[in-house]
């Protein structure tokens, strides 16, 4: 493929939010969804996996005690919130004190932040329960996160997963570059157009910053922009660049935002998103499936345990690429440029 220059064109177009935020929108200053273990130290029958942290029944021991917990972490002065998203499922109301707690470890010392016996039922939904915990009052402190169960049998729990943690700041002047949306597949020599936002967190209006949009496989900037018009706190900026390819690549976009003052800088730049300039040639591609149906993969875009085929062609339509998919082999494979074969743990065939 070519890697020549490319034709560059740019245009902006602020866009402010039609509906005022009615709270106060927060920074997220650390998060874990549980794609990987980000060092959580993990107890018996507490495991990462699937996108969760969780506490399964299984093996079922008697008086446990078990516990998983984090990292340590270095709160920013401006910290405010703990919000996890959560769900707990129960055999049936329990007779023994089973108990689920949540406590925030620092200086040696427990804080309790949240406790719920197993006889009271379950909690949440089995997708996941938003719960918000203030932690203010631990600004600028080094701490760990810590989830106990506790009980005289673990046979009474069904699970207790945990989708999602994060922290959230509040700041006077911070902007983020929060995605870019636009088409995924483009020709050459056809101008296509992306939108970036910019959403102001903080507490204070800001002006005079820049946006720019960038080619991450090149390094190439796609575009640029000064923006001198004010956007108020709280509240959302979009800012519009158009780009005419004329070599075939396969890249990424992402997007920065610079801002002199800027107190949190974790979120300047968007998540990538990408892009694909065609080639104008035909082409026929084969997927045969033969995983067996077992979910096996965990996928990296979302996070779901899938079928190595899910994931193939979750990929192969984010490209645009046309594919046939069979369960069996053809008897000829003559007519096909391209041939993917999926597997699972293991083939029956």
């Amino acid at each position: 493929m070519k890697s020549g220059l490319m034709k560059k064109t740019i245009l902006f177009l602020i866009i402010f939010a039609l509906c005022k935020l009615t709270v106060f929108s927060q920074t997220v200053f650390w998060s874990d969804n549980f794609d990987f273990n980000q060092g959580w130290a993990l107890s018996e029958n507490w495991n990462i996996s699937g996108g969760k942290l969780q506490f399964n029944w299984s093996s079922s021991i008697v008086n446990f005690d078990l516990s998983a917990v984090s990292s340590a972490i270095d709160l920013d002065n401006n910290i405010e919130d703990l919000i996890i998203i959560q769900s707990l499922d129960v055999l049936g109301a329990s007779t023994t004190p089973e108990v689920a707690e949540i406590y925030l470890l620092t200086s040696g010392e427990e804080h309790l932040l949240w406790s719920h016996s197993l006889d009271a039922g379950g909690w949440g939904s089995s997708s996941g329960t938003e719960i918000v915990f203030d932690i203010s009052n631990f600004a600028g402190q080094t701490v760990q996160f810590k989830f106990r169960t506790f009980g005289q049998s673990a046979y009474n729990w069904n699970w207790w997963w945990v989708f999602d943690m994060k922290l959230t700041a509040l700041y006077a002047n911070d902007l983020a570059a929060t995605n870019i949306t636009g088409p995924n597949i483009v020709s050459t020599n056809t101008t296509a157009t992306w939108t970036v936002k910019v959403n102001n967190l903080g507490l204070q209006p800001q002006s005079g910053f820049t946006v720019s949009m960038l080619d991450h496989k090149t390094g190439e900037m796609i575009g640029s922009v000064e923006v001198t018009d004010t956007i108020p706190a709280q509240e959302t900026m979009s800012i519009v660049f158009d780009w005419t390819p004329t070599d075939i690549i396969n890249t990424t976009f992402y997007a920065v935002v610079d801002l002199e003052n800027d107190e949190f800088n974790g979120n300047d730049a968007s998540k990538s998103h990408f892009i694909r300039v065609k080639p104008d040639i035909a082409y026929s591609l084969l997927v045969w499936d033969n995983d067996n149906g077992i979910s096996s993969i965990v996928c990296p875009e979302t996070g779901d345990l899938v079928r190595p085929t899910v994931v193939l062609t979750r990929a192969l339509d984010k490209a645009g690429i046309g594919y046939q998919l069979d369960n069996s082999l053809p008897t000829s494979l003559s007519e096909f440029d391209v041939i993917f074969i999926s597997h699972g743990n293991f083939c029956l065939s």
